[in-house]
């Protein structure tokens, strides 16, 4: 505090009486305003007026020019006011205050030491101290003076402890002595007999400033500038005060008001994200009447507003992030200068805080900056091979309405779906690349009319554009995904780091929003798919994926675990049979009707499918047109199952491999092998109970 006062003692000589001359517009003189209505004006009156009448007209005619701003007239008639009746002081007085006014500070000191010489009153003592404190800006204070003038104002305050102007000279006194404690007490005195004086809260203001407290030093500025304080003392004690202010107190509300706002729309984003998802499922449940209104009407307005928030949602995942790096730096800077301050370093725990911000600080930069290459989903087909499935691909995509796929890429499991590859010109140009992902685990018992009407469920989102522009959501994605893994191979996951709290509320929040779209996306493509072949085919595709899903992983489970186990060969998964004991098929069909009817959380991406069943059984039904092929298996639209499976058999051992480092043999060269042997590897190839069966 001692620093601060000194800092505000050198201020003052700069001030000093330029000050005095800025707020003596407000106050002209320790006589208060020249009014002749006033109680002391009167009582100056009834003074000379028995001393000599003459030189009372001629005082009066002197208080009227001063008044009227004639300082030239005015100090002509205080002049024979004096010559009259030298022993009434307070016409010398107030022809002191007329010098002053006229630049004339010398005379005016001397005249005013005449006045206290006089008559030792109070008025005498404070215009004197007001000529000893006012003297031109830039000009050196003279230190005597400056005391001589403390104590001549304390002095008139004391005789008259309710006087705002005597009160005034001794704050601006005080600060010219750098007496701050007597600048504290004057302050009050202010501010008890004068609160709404200009005055008193300039002084207020700089007892705060002393004091270090330069918020509230700048309010009580702002107040005193609302009172009348001039522009440019106001100008220039605000620019002085700021710029002592740290960078925390001078941002400190304006960051918290903004960090505050900042958490304000993350929940209004959640908030949104939950009142959509109650309309996506009222929307879900409105019945349309034809196909040419499954995306329109309040559907589509609702699609558009998905979009909007979830573009609105990935541009303030960019924004927060330089917010969330500020934090990171604020929280480990913090703890850091905090050990500094104390004279304490532990330098393991200071290391362990520098690398945890480095690492939190390296995780969002990467995220934002790096972009992992992208794989292919599966093994490519070479359509040319598998014309049948091609003319399925193309009926359907007709059906719909839509461009086909272009690539088919196969995978091990049980995945069905679509997506869009491309940039935004290839979006515009319509020329993306279409791919359909499909799992061979999905295809065993898929009949091709349930197949179609799944198909023509990936081809809807297509038509209603669900997979394309979606690369701003994409992106976001991916980044969240690389800062989230980026800190947990770092040890930065932890809840008190704010890079961690930031990545895994966002990944909510953005769930919310994202699956709540991806929600009405997939009630709108079930209805395509209705339409197109009806609702009793999708119905039976939808419960088939499902079906396989848990079949298939429980399959795969113990088919795994036997041949590991055993050290046994696995050239065909998907045509493998299980000897040991497999989970009981009561159990399978529990965990299937658990499945569809399990009620999805705000963060799934899918309506609950008993739902979906309801609500494409509940459209208008209409004729559909049918194939002889449709009651096959998907399977016969493939030119070679056998070497289909085999390679997602051998993707299947290679994830074993690189995931727990044990190596499945495909089998033993057929060269090598008895009859026996090659008996027994022809039958678990082509075991139809296969999958199924487990």
């Amino acid at each position: 505090m001692g620093g601060m006062q000194h800092t505000w003692g050198k201020r003052a000589s700069r001030f000093g009486g330029a000050l005095l001359l800025a707020l003596a517009g407000m106050l002209t003189s320790a006589d208060g305003k020249a009014a002749d209505e006033t109680a002391f004006e009167r009582e100056l009156a009834e003074q000379i007026q028995k001393l000599d009448p003459e030189a009372a007209t001629l005082f009066a005619e002197a208080n009227a020019a001063r008044e009227r701003g004639d300082l030239a007239a005015a100090a002509e008639l205080y002049e024979k006011v004096r010559a009259r009746v030298p022993k009434f002081s307070a016409a010398t007085r107030r022809l002191c205050t007329v010098k002053l006014h006229q630049g004339a500070r010398d005379e005016a000191v001397a005249l005013c030491r005449k006045a206290l010489a006089t008559e030792d009153v109070a008025e005498n003592k404070a215009s004197l101290a007001q000529a000893l404190l006012m003297r031109p800006q830039g000009t050196t204070p003279n230190m005597s003076e400056a005391r001589e003038a403390f104590e001549l104002a304390s002095s008139a305050a004391a005789r008259k402890p309710d006087d705002k102007f005597a009160q005034l000279l001794v704050c601006e006194s005080a600060l010219q002595n750098s007496r701050f404690d007597q600048l504290r007490n004057c302050s009050r005195a202010l501010e008890r007999i004068a609160p709404e004086f200009a005055p008193t809260y300039l002084y207020a203001s700089m007892v705060d400033a002393s004091e270090g407290k330069l918020g509230g030093a700048i309010e009580k500025l702002d107040r005193a500038k609302s009172l009348g304080l001039d522009d440019q003392t106001y100008t220039s004690l605000k620019g002085q005060y700021e710029e002592a202010m740290p960078f925390y107190e001078r941002y400190g509300t304006t960051l918290l008001y903004g960090f505050l706002g900042w958490l304000a729309g993350l929940a209004a984003l959640l908030g949104l994200g939950g009142l959509l998802s109650t309309l996506t499922l009222r929307a879900a449940s409105a019945v349309p009447k034809s196909a040419d209104e499954n995306a329109t009407g309040a559907d589509k307005w609702l699609r558009r507003v998905y979009g909007v928030v979830l573009w609105a949602c990935c541009a303030y995942y960019y924004i927060s992030l330089p917010i969330v790096m500020s934090l990171v730096l604020v929280a480990g800077g913090g703890i850091i200068y905090g050990f500094v301050a104390i004279g304490r370093i532990p330098v393991k725990l200071v290391a362990i805080v520098a690398i945890f911000t480095l690492v939190s600080l390296w995780a969002m930069l990467k995220s934002i900056f790096f972009r992992r290459q992208e794989s292919e989903p599966g093994d490519k087909l070479d359509l040319a091979e598998h014309p049948k499935l091609r003319a399925v691909l193309e009926e359907v995509a007709g059906r719909i309405g839509t461009r086909p796929v272009d690539n088919v890429y196969m995978t091990p499991t049980t995945d069905v779906g679509v997506f869009e590859r491309g940039g935004l010109l290839r979006q515009l140009a319509g020329r993306t690349e279409r791919c359909l992902v499909l799992g061979a685990g999905v295809l065993d018992g898929f009949s091709i009319s349930a197949f179609k009407a799944v198909l023509a469920h990936e081809y809807g989102h297509f038509h209603n554009e669900d997979t394309a522009g979606g690369g701003f959501a994409l992106a976001v994605r991916r980044s969240v995904f690389t800062m989230a893994l980026s800190l947990a191979q770092g040890g930065a996951a932890a809840w008190y780091n704010p890079a961690w709290l930031f990545v895994s509320g966002f990944h909510k929040i953005f769930l919310r929003i994202s699956q709540g779209a991806s929600r009405l996306q997939e009630v709108l493509a079930d209805r395509w798919a209705a339409f197109a072949y009806g609702a009793e085919a999708f119905t039976e595709g939808l419960t088939h994926v499902i079906d396989r899903s848990i079949r298939f992983d429980v399959h795969t489970q113990a088919a795994l675990s036997e041949v590991i186990q055993e050290k046994r060969a696995l050239a065909n998964l998907y045509r493998y049979r299980v000897r040991g004991k497999t989970p009981e098929e009561a159990e399978i069909e529990k965990a299937i009707d658990e499945a569809i009817h399990a009620e999805p959380s705000p963060y799934d991406s899918h309506p609950k499918p008993a739902d979906r069943f309801a609500w494409v059984n509940a459209l208008p039904k209409r004729a559909i047109e049918g194939s002889p092929d449709d009651t096959l298996e998907v399977w016969a639209l493939f030119g070679d199952r056998a070497k289909i499976e085999k390679q997602m058999t051998q993707k299947i051992r290679e994830a074993v491999a690189m995931n727990h480092g044990v190596i499945i043999p495909a089998g033993k060269p057929k060269a090598k092998k008895d009859a026996a042997e090659e008996e027994t590897d022809e039958a678990e190839e082509q075991a139809p109970e296969a999958a199924g069966a487990a």
